[in-house]
């Protein structure tokens, strides 16, 4: 960004509550020889079996199931206290949480159903990170479970003992002692109170909300975490994971948007694309002028300012692709891209390649897209479906919305009157209530 927007992302600024406290510190400061104390990553008194399989690339990847109840959607929790370093979806992984020990060592939690953390958040064990799931290269539902010490894989230790290798379930079980005072991990759903005076985050139970932060004049969320602009100055804030501290990252902007696990930028004139560093209020140009920018698990993508075709960012500062011509909308899931044709009379998806794009729904008025799926609203009623995946194949999920919003797997809505939270249920068109009245929503 040229010298206003590099001041801006420079200057000196408070957010919310006051001047933020420093991340509590993890525990990078233990010994390289000492192994953390790990417990089993589900709740405490469980009973799980255990197995490996031919298919692994180390015969220490665990897979682990329940010995009772369901297994999808069952809490996956921190086996031991560190920091958050990867919280993303793969194609191979599906929804995965990398977590930092210190002295070298690392756990892995594969094929989640739902990402309770993001990258940089602080967690003590027993903190859920996410819930059991069958997404990426899974063919039914587990828990995926790595201890990696300097990179490698090594034989997992819970509870002090080493677990042994077996080949199938019913072989070996582990009971969970990770015990102690319940640590709520938060859902990835937040909210800014109807006047902004607050944000708040839901617990992912009933209609349990948890304020984590004050005045905020828009909120951006995503692979890369929750951020909140200062009501006055627009400077850009990030959530650490902790009620009211909130760390400054950078200045104002046209427009944030999170894509994968990075944070970008459109300078104020739009004249330059930026990205957050990842420390601190240091950011890197990447790309020149944008009229727009949208992002996602499927990447980065901008608008020519002057004749809307769409670019891709290709991950090098200034390299950008050609992916197709100008629409009403983009929107981006996990893996795809989709577009919403001038008029609004039909929604396309991107081939992946090239500017080759494949008619995928007739008129919409709205996209809506994230790790749930892709969602249009009919253009007359505001009512809300759901793509098939099959072209021209679309289910009605629910009724008009305020706002709709999608957080890992979970699609929300905002009353149209604003004075409720509502969550999908998965199936049909039945909603939930989880909350009350609200300005905004943001789903990471």
């Amino acid at each position: 960004m040229r010298t206003v927007i590099r001041s801006g992302f420079l200057a000196v600024a408070a957010l919310l509550l006051a001047l933020l406290s420093p991340l509590p510190a993890t525990a990078s400061a233990q010994a390289p020889s000492a192994t953390p104390a790990f417990q089993l990553p589900v709740p405490c008194g469980e009973v799980w079996t255990t197995s490996t399989h031919s298919g692994h690339a180390n015969q220490y990847m665990l897979d682990m199931v329940p010995t009772s109840g369901a297994t999808l959607g069952k809490p996956a929790l921190a086996s031991a206290a560190g920091r958050v370093t990867v919280s993303q979806y793969s194609s191979s992984a599906g929804n995965f949480v990398v977590i930092d020990h210190g002295g070298g060592w690392q756990t892995r939690y594969l094929h989640l159903d739902r990402l309770d953390v993001s990258v940089g958040t602080d967690v003590e064990r027993g903190r859920q990170i996410g819930t059991v799931g069958n997404t990426g290269a899974s063919e039914g539902a587990h828990l995926h479970y790595e201890q990696k010490l300097n990179g490698s894989v090594v034989q997992a230790t819970i509870d002090g003992h080493a677990v042994p290798v077996n080949w199938s379930y019913g072989e070996h079980f582990e009971t969970s002692r990770n015990c102690g005072d319940p640590v709520p991990g938060g859902g990835d759903l937040f909210a800014l109170s109807p006047d902004r005076s607050g944000v708040f985050q839901y617990s992912g139970q009933g209609v349990a909300w948890v304020k984590v932060g004050g005045a905020a004049g828009e909120l951006v969320a995503g692979g890369a975490g929750l951020f909140a602009t200062n009501p006055s100055t627009g400077d850009l804030f990030r959530f650490s994971g902790t009620p009211d501290k909130w760390v400054k990252v950078g200045g104002p902007a046209a427009q944030f948007v999170v894509a994968g696990d990075g944070l970008f930028g459109l300078s104020p004139d739009r004249s330059a694309v930026f990205r957050w560093s990842g420390s601190g209020t240091s950011w890197v140009k990447v790309g020149g002028a944008a009229g727009k920018l949208y992002g996602g698990g499927a990447g980065l993508f901008a608008t020519n300012p002057s004749t809307g075709d769409l670019f891709k960012f290709s991950g090098t500062p200034d390299k950008w692709s050609k992916v197709g011509g100008p629409a009403a909308q983009f929107a981006v899931t996990g893996n795809h891209l989709y577009g919403l044709s001038p008029d609004k009379s039909a929604v396309f998806q991107w081939s992946g390649s090239g500017t080759s794009w494949v008619k995928v729904g007739g008129a919409a008025g709205e996209l809506v897209a994230g790790g749930a799926g892709l969602f249009a609203t009919n253009p007359s009623t505001g009512d809300l479906f759901k793509f098939s995946g099959t072209p021209d194949k679309w289910v009605k999920v629910g009724g008009p919305a305020a706002q709709f919003a999608v957080s890992g797997s979970h699609l929300y809505g905002l009353s149209p009157d604003r004075s409720a939270v509502f969550q999908w249920s998965g199936s049909g068109i039945a909603w939930n209530k989880v909350g009350g009245p609200a300005h905004s929503l943001a789903g990471r």
